[in-house]
């Protein structure tokens, strides 16, 4: 897969989605059934690496304790560009995810979960996304809904009420955080 990804050569491309099975490790636990993480952590490690020699994004899945591995990996492949996507975490996480000027993206479980409402209010603007994540199914005003890109207006709105913001201004910030982050064109030297 690697050798894969650095034929691409010039085209512009990130890593990811890739990460630790928190959800699927903990269901296997909850069945008694053992799980073996090495296998995970070695591939993500992959991935990592390659991120950092490549300089790409990194788009990572990795939440609760398996955000803390990953932000340990990223520090030590001094990876500049990662994108924590639908992050939950605690709030050492959090502070170190700040402090490396990683971003996180969140969903439309903002309008109703309150780690979720937290987060978007207290991580540094200049470094929030907005996503979907579909097929998901979604509570509050998205509960029975069919998840659709158009969601995330719903986000940008409630991040900038939740910010005392207005709407324009959100969305103008994630628009530009998203390109940085993403947009090959604005990377270039």
């Amino acid at each position: 897969m690697c050798g894969w990804i650095r034929e691409r050569g010039d085209e512009p491309f990130a890593i990811g989605e890739v990460g630790l099975p928190y959800y699927t490790r903990k269901e296997a636990e909850e069945r008694g059934e053992p799980f073996d993480l090495g296998p995970y952590r070695r591939q993500l490690e992959r991935f990592v690496t390659l991120a950092a020699e490549l300089d790409r994004p990194i788009a990572l899945h990795s939440v609760y304790e398996d955000a803390d591995e990953t932000i340990e990996l990223l520090e030590r492949y001094r990876v500049r560009r990662a994108h924590f996507h639908w992050f939950k975490g605690s709030p050492e996480s959090v502070a170190r995810m700040v402090d490396n000027g990683y971003f996180i993206s969140v969903t439309p479980d903002v309008e109703y979960e309150k780690e979720i409402r937290e987060l978007a209010t207290v991580y540094p603007l200049d470094r929030l996304m907005v996503e979907t994540d579909g097929p998901w199914p979604f509570e509050g005003s998205f509960a029975g809904k069919e998840t659709e890109p158009g969601m995330v207006r719903a986000v940008i709105r409630e991040i900038a009420a939740l910010r005392g913001l207005r709407e324009d201004q959100v969305d103008a910030v994630v628009r530009r955080n998203t390109e940085l982050l993403y947009r090959w064109d604005l990377l270039q030297p």
